[in-house]
């Protein structure tokens, strides 16, 4: 009877520990990064200006981002460019991993809508895109009230000074 006891004691220590060990999980703040996030550029490409709106949203392990051009002073979308995937975090690095690609949903006279149609590995879409894009990408950030600071090495050559790779974003 007494080992019994003794046993039973010991289970409930050992769920108490765990449960507390789950619950202190819990009170741990969000990451800064958590939340939506846009910036608005202007960018000139082939003599052609354009105003561009790139959004991206966060919660503490995926993201979703999404490029939008338009040609300057008009409201037809030329192109919406998306990716989304996983992040994982370590201090102030993210680690971006690629699972989707998106573009946009054309209306019935095949112009471009807001909507983004997504397209995972193994799709067509994915297949004729994923050349132009990395499948791992590292960043760092810094977070000052609704500003986020975003720099990611798009295209893996160990540093954040090509065109896109250093944005600063604000909180929407």
């Amino acid at each position: 009877m007494k080992g019994f006891r003794h046993q039973s004691v010991n289970i409930i220590i050992s769920f108490l520990v765990l449960f507390l060990a789950a619950s202190c999980e819990a009170w741990k703040d969000d990451p800064d990064y958590i939340g939506t996030w846009q910036c608005n550029e202007t960018i000139i490409a082939n003599d052609m200006v354009y105003s561009t709106t790139r959004t991206i949203v966060f919660t503490k392990k995926t993201y979703e981002e999404t490029y939008v051009i338009k040609r300057e002073n008009s409201s037809t979308i030329t192109a919406i460019i998306g990716t989304r995937g996983s992040i994982a975090r370590s201090r102030s690095n993210l680690v971006f991993e690629l699972k989707e690609l998106g573009t946009c949903v054309p209306d019935n006279m095949e112009v471009c809508t807001e909507a983004v149609q997504w397209f995972g590995e193994g799709s067509f879409y994915w297949t004729d895109n994923i050349d132009y894009f990395e499948k791992k990408v590292t960043g760092v950030f810094e977070v000052d009230g609704t500003t986020l600071r975003l720099s990611r090495d798009l295209n893996n050559d160990k540093d954040f000074e090509d065109t896109g790779e250093d944005v600063t974003f604000e909180m929407i």
